[in-house]
């Protein structure tokens, strides 16, 4: 009897000590999803406030993962991964970075000499082999991987009462899901729910495909940190953990987990710095594929590590650089496709001071341009015209096009009809008007007490920052003796000047009693 009382007495004293471990363990891992994957260690940083670790160990070496995003059904052992990115936090130099894999990349399993699509890797083999094939693109050595399933991220973003995202264009698709069959959203800032969410992360219909989507996946993710940090979040964390929880699976260590969140306060002054790996489209025994540099790849990835990004996504010297054996494979569509894209991506409307684009890539064709006037930065209150000449890839033709066919934002475009050569032309931007500066001189000039027999003022003192008119109550003509007057003084703020940021009672007026409302430059001077 004693003994099983002993042993009851045992199971009570520790079941608390389970309890809270597991409850621990429910925390980091939100805190590493929200704090890590979504670029938002500030909201990680909100819960932990020190750099050591239980026992005093510190976090002093990088710490790399992959995040997967898949739509992956509860119970299922194979799937197709949707998005793949490279995690990455180096303590010393505070930086993290998010390297974006295409799902089309073309990579070869181990064994075999076969080509495949790295999304498909996970329902060939398993998610060590996908660790592997990241590991040989890049160079980065992986501490282990994330992945959220889709429905339960919709219900994250749900649970959190939607997030604000600039959706930058009409998107319409019908993808034949049967929970998720029709993309349909219309352009312009707007609260989508989780499930419109997804439908703008997830869409890849138009010219840069999947690298498109990779920019908005890093829209969607941002867009939840910031609901994240919002101070009303905190009360939803006893639904939002054990969600994070149900949406993801891992294989990092408890103690990869803590040395994470143990690095939160450093997160608070790091860098984020996004890259998809670049590359170019190539078609292999009649299939897609993302063809990339292996050599440039893994210098790309070093670079993103130091926080040096890219802005050549679209890399047409890697055909060049394929192995000849691969090379092999390439083959020429029998048939040409009409251009479907009309919309040029990545002629935007120039902005005084920035870098003329000249290049441009798609999926459907790769273009130059030439700006006329040729400055090598764009100048305000000039007129600009880009010159786009596309020249389509294989398995695409202009024969088709119609006369203005292509539109670039913010430009009027022209083409003539099985023409790629297209005119855009930017209106002159308005040249940027100086801030205003806040008026700072508080004493009125040139209102005096009344003198009796004095002919009342109606005009201030000028200054350089306003003038102002005087009205006086009552409006004696001269001052009469032993009478109480009110001068009702109205501000005029010369160019460059304003009074939004003037307080109340700002103003004074010697020998009188004076009051101004916030922000206003009527002031009310009453003298004795």
């Amino acid at each position: 009897m004693v003994s099983t009382n002993a042993t009851n007495k045992d199971s009570r004293t520790k079941r608390p000590k389970k309890k809270s471990k597991v409850k621990r363990t429910f925390i980091i891992i939100a805190l590493v999803i929200v704090g890590v994957l979504l670029g938002s260690a500030a909201f990680a940083t909100f819960y932990l406030r020190s750099d050591t670790l239980p026992g005093g160990d510190t976090l002093n070496k990088r710490v790399s993962f992959l995040l997967i995003g898949a739509d992956k059904r509860p119970g299922a052992t194979s799937f197709n991964s949707d998005s793949i990115i490279v995690a990455s936090f180096d303590p010393e130099t505070k930086i993290i970075s998010l390297l974006s894999i295409p799902r089309d990349t073309r990579v070869t399993l181990s064994g075999s000499d076969s080509y495949c699509k790295i999304n498909a890797v996970p329902m060939l083999r398993d998610i060590d082999e996908l660790k592997k094939q990241v590991t040989e693109l890049t160079g980065i050595k992986l501490n282990g991987y994330l992945l959220t399933n889709f429905d339960g991220f919709k219900d994250i973003i749900d649970t959190l009462g939607g997030i604000t995202i600039d959706v930058e264009k009409d998107m319409y698709y019908e993808t034949g899901d049967k929970q998720d069959g029709v993309i349909d959203l219309k352009a312009g800032v707007q609260e989508l729910n989780g499930t419109k969410a997804l439908q703008y992360a997830r869409f890849r219909h138009d010219a840069t495909a999947d690298i498109g989507r990779t920019a908005r996946q890093q829209k969607v993710l941002t867009a939840v940190a910031k609901e994240m940090l919002k101070p009303a979040t905190v009360l939803k964390l006893p639904k939002l953990i054990p969600q994070l929880l149900e949406a993801v699976e891992t294989d990092l260590t408890f103690k990869d987990m803590t040395r994470l969140a143990g690095a939160a306060k450093s997160f608070e002054e790091a860098t984020i710095v996004t890259q998809t790996l670049p590359g170019d489209a190539v078609n292999l025994d009649g299939l897609s594929y993302w063809e990339v540099n292996r050599e440039a790849a893994k210098e790309v990835a070093q670079n993103l590590l130091l926080g040096k990004t890219t802005d050549k996504v679209w890399d047409t010297s890697v055909i060049t650089s394929m192995d000849p054996d691969v090379k092999a494979h390439m083959t020429t569509p029998t048939t040409q496709t009409v251009i479907t894209m009309p919309e040029i991506l990545g002629v935007t409307i120039p902005e005084p001071g920035a870098i003329p684009v000249t290049s441009i890539y798609s999926e459907e064709y790769t273009g130059t341009v030439t700006w006329s006037p040729a400055d090598s930065t764009y100048v305000a209150g000039t007129e600009y015209t880009a010159t786009i000449t596309l020249v389509p890839k294989t398995g695409y033709t202009l024969k088709g096009i119609a006369a203005n066919f292509f539109k670039v934002p913010g430009a009027t475009t022209q083409n003539a009809a099985n023409s790629g050569i297209i005119t855009a032309v930017f209106p002159a931007s308005e040249p940027a008007l100086p801030e205003a500066l806040p008026i700072d001189i508080g004493v009125i000039a040139g209102v005096t007490p009344p003198t009796p027999g004095a002919v009342p003022a109606t005009t201030i003192t000028e200054t350089e920052q306003y003038t102002g008119a005087i009205m006086w109550t009552p409006a004696d003509d001269p001052f009469v003796e032993g009478q109480q007057y009110t001068a009702t003084v109205t501000l005029f703020p010369k160019e460059g000047y304003t009074l939004d940021s003037v307080s109340e009672n700002y103003f004074s007026v010697p020998g009188a009693t004076a009051s101004n409302a916030a922000g206003s430059g009527v002031i009310t001077a009453i003298f004795p």
